[in-house]
């Protein structure tokens, strides 16, 4: 019943019984006795649809919300996971075969798989801002989990009548400067900048960061290359969820130490090129200046894992030493490059 979950996850796997705690990473054995589990967000073998908010989130019925897809003439999930408490559950739609999201994926079943995801989400009514991170763990006492002996390919979706016409549709969405790397990072540190105010633990607040994060990826779905792959997104939640809690004393009086990043090593070179434009725009910068392009430039060279110094800098943006010297400082305050 639950073995073909257990092997879906990674070795090690970040689970909680209590959000305002934290998580962590645990071993699987121990994971599986969490209440909350982290599903795999790199070999997705679950399509997990959240029914938290049924009705609304203000009026879920005794058990509807269990039994809402045949409402909705939809196919069983494998696993309706339900809070006995309130009756509100989780989807798991199991896959026959897995979605891969590691580096050289094919982007073609990312989207099909996207696409069936949204599309399930809009008829069932359910949150469209899950993220499909953390999940009701399905073998846990807490929860009443019904189960169907049901597999599926992602098109079997179609028999059961699932459109997917509308979230097939490619839109031609404006983005700023940077793209998708640059919209997200700079609508999660607007978000994060009120919500560290209002969360009493640096855990929990990482926690929220990443969901955060990961809902505003899968605003990305219509864009033209789709979604970022979850590990630049969550690297992109790093480095906001660090930088803000680090600096939450200093935020929004105007300090000047604000835009000082110290970006996280494991963060790719499209995240950390685009928090170098968001840091330059910022700054209040309409365009790409000569700065902003040194800034950028040092944060592609310590992304590349060369060392950062005015030659290679300079090599690297094409500009000249004298004028790389001009903005040094302001380098340094973006990278951090000499400890104080």
């Amino acid at each position: 019943m639950f073995s073909n979950f257990i092997d879906s996850l990674p070795t090690k796997v970040r689970s909680t019984n209590d959000f305002e705690y934290g998580t962590r990473f645990r071993t699987k054995a121990n994971a599986i006795a969490h209440r909350y589990i982290e599903v795999n967000q790199f070999y997705k073998k679950y399509i997990v649809i959240d029914i938290d908010d049924i009705d609304g989130g203000t009026n879920p019925r005794e058990l509807g919300s269990a039994f809402l897809w045949e409402e909705r003439r939809l196919p069983p999930p494998t696993y309706v996971v339900i809070n006995p408490a309130n009756a509100r559950c989780h989807y798991y739609y199991e896959l026959n075969t897995p979605v891969y999201y590691t580096a050289n994926a094919r982007r073609a079943p990312q989207n099909y798989y996207e696409n069936t995801d949204l599309a399930l989400t809009s008829v069932l009514g359910a949150d469209s801002a899950y993220a499909g991170k953390f999940a009701k763990n399905p073998m846990h006492e807490s929860w009443r989990t019904i189960y169907h002996n049901a597999r599926y390919d992602l098109e079997d979706f179609a028999e059961w009548g699932l459109d997917l016409s509308n979230h097939k549709k490619k839109r031609k969405v404006e983005r700023e400067l940077g793209g998708r790397n640059t919209t997200l990072f700079n609508k999660l540190r607007e978000w994060a900048y009120v919500q560290v105010k209002k969360t009493p633990s640096y855990d929990l607040f990482q926690q929220y960061v990443d969901s955060k994060a990961l809902s505003i990826n899968k605003t990305f779905v219509d864009c033209q290359y789709g979604v970022l792959s979850a590990k630049e997104t969550l690297s992109t939640g790093k480095s906001v969820g660090n930088w803000t809690w680090r600096h939450q004393a200093t935020i929004g009086n105007g300090d000047p130490n604000r835009g000082i990043m110290q970006l996280p090593a494991d963060m790719s070179l499209k995240a950390k090129l685009a928090a170098g434009a968001a840091y330059a725009h910022e700054n209040n910068t309409a365009k790409q200046t000569t700065r902003d392009a040194v800034i950028a430039a040092a944060i592609a060279v310590k992304a590349s894992g060369l060392m950062v110094t005015q030659q290679s800098v300079a090599i690297r943006a094409g500009i000249p030493i004298p004028t790389i010297r001009r903005y040094w400082n302001d380098v340094d305050n973006a990278l951090g490059l000499y400890k104080r």
